[in-house]
């Protein structure tokens, strides 16, 4: 069942022009205005295509679901440009287009598909790239081997969150998954990965009832979700989190939503969420919160929120050459300090990290190293997945960052 559902704008929503700052190889403002959104892009040192960082200023945030190609039997190539395409149509739906895509998180099943999805990128973005994290994981689709995610600026104001695009099917969820969401002008709220124990069944239900513990310690409650992520395994049983998904949410569509496969300890999942929140005053760009039942930890925060409409995506880092855990952690935290200073932050104002890890080396490296960067009452929101291989050859650890500036 396919329902498209049009966007209705709130009475009094505000629409303002669009002013786009950067390319790869600098930037210059146009037609700058002072409430215009803004998207600066920072070039990388390593790669001259794709920036280090995108830096945003913008009323209107949004996010998309995990994206398939519609023909999971084709080419590699078919399948980019399946998922690009709809991309673009889920842009048009909400106000957007590629220009304002700041983020993608691009699954792949393997190297080999991460090249070619990482071609088909490169040409369909042209010179408005946007960060980029790779992520190396089996598709909740069998045969596919691309997907992706999305975070961007829309043109679209609202005073509450919206829902757009809704698919499903009867059997497995009635009332859909959105496409996308938008968040109105406000904070946004990133919950690190919880994992509740039992079976696929049990850990997923309970999991979602602990994250909605949380949203209500913030008086938030799941209306204000806008999206989830589901490490899992096998991905074979992602039919089971949607149904847990479907009825949790109720005769609501399910916030946008993607799956990555991880090497489970005692956990069948973890689930993480990204909420919209009323602003808050706050004279801090981030702030960092732990409900009253859970402990504190000097390496993660429990929740992280992100205050105003400034955000700063990183690109995934990689190390810049193969070595041992230890001299890929060190050098990308390297990357990462030089990168964070250009874009106006530091490591004090980190709001999200997600850790991809593929060997035991790796991840015992970055349990050592991380109390080294980070100041234990500030650092990021976070997940930390066990994968089986990297979409990077010769690599064990790839990192996801997102932070504020550090005003």
């Amino acid at each position: 069942m396919v329902v498209r559902p049009k966007l209705m704008l709130i009475a009094g929503c505000l629409l303002a022009m669009f002013s786009l700052v950067g390319s790869p190889q600098g930037y210059a403002q146009q037609n700058a205005e002072k409430n215009s959104d803004q998207i600066r892009r920072i070039p990388s040192e390593n790669n001259k295509d794709f920036p280090a960082a995108i830096r945003v200023h913008a009323e209107s945030f949004g996010h998309t679901a995990q994206i398939l190609p519609e023909n999971n039997s084709g080419a590699i190539a078919a399948q980019c440009q399946s998922v690009l395409s709809r991309l673009g149509q889920i842009l048009k739906d909400v106000d957007s287009d590629k220009t304002h895509v700041v983020q993608l998180n691009a699954y792949v099943t393997d190297v080999k598909a991460r090249k070619v999805f990482e071609a088909e990128i490169r040409n369909w973005f042209n010179d408005t790239l946007p960060a980029v994290t790779w992520v190396a994981t089996p598709l909740p689709v069998e045969q596919a081997q691309v997907g992706l995610d999305a975070v961007f600026v829309s043109k679209q104001r609202t005073s509450e969150r919206l829902l757009s695009q809704k698919t499903g099917s009867a059997d497995e969820n009635p009332n859909g998954t959105a496409d996308a969401s938008l968040l109105p002008a406000g904070d946004v709220v990133y919950v690190s990965g919880q994992a509740e124990p039992g079976d696929l069944v049990e850990g997923t239900k309970e999991t979602l009832l602990s994250l909605e513990r949380t949203l209500q310690f913030l008086e938030l409650d799941k209306q204000h979700v806008v999206q989830i992520k589901c490490f899992i395994t096998p991905m074979s049983d992602v039919a089971i989190v949607n149904q847990e998904l479907a009825k949790f949410f109720g005769d609501s569509a399910v916030p946008p939503v993607s799956h990555v496969e991880w090497i489970s300890g005692s956990r069948a999942i973890e689930i993480e969420l990204v909420a919209w929140a009323p602003a808050a005053e706050s004279e801090k760009s981030v702030s960092y919160a732990t409900p009253p039942e859970m402990r504190s930890s000097p390496v993660y925060s429990r929740v992280a929120r992100i205050h105003g409409q400034d955000r700063i995506y990183i690109s995934g880092l990689f190390a810049s050459k193969a070595g041992s855990g230890e001299e890929q952690v060190l050098d990308i935290y390297q990357s990462l300090e030089s990168t964070l200073n250009k874009a106006g932050s530091d490591l004090k104002h980190l709001a999200k990290a997600t850790y991809y890890v593929s060997a035991a080396d790796s991840s015992d490296q970055l349990n050592k190293l991380r109390p080294d960067y980070y100041d234990p009452e500030r650092p990021p929101a976070a997940s930390k997945s066990m994968m089986q291989k990297m979409a990077a050859e010769k690599m064990s650890i790839h990192i996801d960052v997102i932070a504020a500036p550090n005003r």
